[in-house]
């Protein structure tokens, strides 16, 4: 396996990762409205927003590979003619960029509902006082704050993966 593909790879892993972990820790503390008064919603908006994020990257990885040109998905001793024969008509390729137009506003309402809530609500949270209306368990908190940058993170390296593939670099 080539350098490139170890790269495409492992940041695709760390996209999808990325999404897993923001589920993992919506649905983790979905139940748990009273740790947080003053945002109840948060670990709601993180669940939906890495469902929707999941799929989005699904979706978009999926139509960023039925796009890239045959020339760069060239392997295993195929010709570029033997590549496009068995590539991917146009109207899968506009069901997929479809579904992932969808998708992607979908996430794209979450991440801004969840950008808004977080940062909305940073200067008023406190850890310590659990009684308070303003209180939010630190993990809840800071949890959100980090899928925040981390869903920034994730489609940067959408950006870079369509990046290698559409214009073949590391041939």
């Amino acid at each position: 396996m080539s350098a490139r593909k170890v790269l495409i790879l492992f940041l695709i892993a760390l996209i999808f990762l990325i999404a897993l972990v923001e589920l993992s820790i919506g649905f983790y503390y979905v139940d748990s409205v009273q740790l947080c008064p003053l945002q109840p919603d948060i670990a709601l908006f993180l669940s939906i927003g890495g469902v929707f994020l999941a799929i989005f990257f699904a979706a978009a990885l999926g139509f960023i590979y039925s796009i890239t040109p045959a020339r760069f998905k060239a392997g295993k001793g195929l010709t570029t003619a033997q590549i496009s024969a068995k590539g991917s008509s146009v109207g899968m390729q506009m069901l997929i960029g479809a579904i992932a137009f969808i998708f992607g506003a979908c996430a794209f309402i979450f991440v801004v509902l969840l950008n808004t809530r977080v940062y909305g609500n940073m200067r008023k949270v406190q850890w310590t006082s659990p009684t308070g209306s303003n209180y939010c368990l630190y993990a809840i908190s800071i949890s959100a704050f980090a899928m925040v940058i981390a869903n920034y993170v994730a489609f940067a390296l959408l950006l870079l993966v369509a990046a290698i593939l559409l214009l073949g670099i590391g041939l």
